[in-house]
């Protein structure tokens, strides 16, 4: 509970602080006071909430897990519906296909099944012959490809290379080929698909724009979801974290989130048993995805995800049981 609520508050507190700053001066985006306790309480309530259940024994890690992959599972079968009931639906045609799933819309959806296939692929590692694990990892992946989402490609490629780095030869010449081939496909479609070109012109610009916003205030930002109210803003959101974090909220509270993200990932690192590998692989997916496309401050898709994670991650690093037999159980469970 201490790691999490350090974590935590190495950037909230300066978010809070910073919120409060902008009223005093009448920043005409700062955001209203009700919105502070609110912000306080989803990040904080959730993750205290199962930190607490996880130590006083009311809840396993096992058990917490499962109910993790049941919820994902369902967004697993609702995108395998949505892609088999879709008219001329087709592997090859993945960018124009974009399958929405349940929250409709197709990166949330390909975060998810990212997600889904990391923590399936980790727990397949200790228990290879679980068949309903192989079924959930299948249809996972098909849901990344299926939603179009290159980040949600990145965010299992960096969830995987932590489950299975490249520490041998063979592994090496994988991961080079993969890298090869996604580099080609890339190549390609930025050539031939418009869109794709637009998407990439976009969000260049986006963090041009969102970047001459941090400079103009760099220590007391404008206010959270003030991005949107911005003169000459692009679409609606920075679709990055971290400038969004700087853009909203000053520097400060993009400095603490950089050092809790790195004292997390550093201390599973070094911790190096399986849950915490688990641990780190989600951690640092997340990272990729909210680094990719979401905020940690207003995405209604990214912020439960990331309190998940990380308190997931904190208990885990300060947790007493035997995480090798935990994931054992949990692989068992859903087998």
């Amino acid at each position: 509970m201490r790691t999490f609520l350090f974590c935590t508050g190495l950037w909230l507190v300066p978010v809070l602080l910073t919120a409060s700053l902008q009223h005093a001066l009448g920043v005409a985006t700062a955001p209203a006071w009700s919105d502070l306790p609110i912000l306080a309480l989803r990040m904080l309530g959730i993750g205290l909430g199962i930190i607490v259940l996880l130590q006083r024994g009311w809840l396993t890690l096992h058990s917490a897990m499962l109910a993790l992959l049941c919820a994902l599972s369902v967004h697993a079968a609702a995108g395998l519906i949505d892609f088999i009931t879709t008219p001329d639906a087709s592997l090859a045609n993945w960018r124009s296909l974009r399958i929405n799933g349940l929250v409709f819309n197709p990166n949330p959806f390909g975060l998810f099944m990212a997600l889904t296939a990391i923590l399936s692929a980790g727990l397949l590692g200790g228990q290879p012959r679980r068949l309903a694990l192989w079924t959930l990892l299948i249809a996972a992946l098909l849901g990344v490809w299926t939603s179009g989402s290159r980040g949600a490609i990145l965010t299992l490629a960096a969830g995987l290379a932590m489950l299975f780095p490249p520490v041998s030869r063979g592994r090496v010449l994988v991961y080079l080929g993969g890298v090869a081939l996604a580099g080609l496909i890339a190549l390609s479609l930025t050539t031939t698909d418009a869109n794709m070109a637009h998407s990439d012109t976009l969000r260049m610009q986006i963090i041009a724009f969102t970047l001459e916003q941090i400079r103009q205030a760099p220590w007391l930002g404008w206010g959270i979801g003030a991005y949107e109210h911005l003169p000459g803003h692009v679409v609606n959101a920075p679709h990055n974290m971290w400038l969004d974090l700087a853009m909203s909220s000053g520097v400060l509270a993009l400095i603490g989130a950089l050092a809790s993200t790195g004292v997390l990932v550093s201390r599973l690192y070094r911790r190096g048993h399986p849950a915490a590998r688990l641990a780190l692989a989600m951690l640092l997916a997340s990272v990729v995805a909210g680094t990719l496309e979401y905020s940690i401050l207003d995405s209604t898709h990214f912020r439960g995800v990331w309190v998940l994670v990380t308190a997931i991650a904190c208990y885990t690093l300060n947790s007493r049981h035997a995480p090798t037999a935990a994931l054992g159980r949990t692989a068992a469970t859903c087998a």
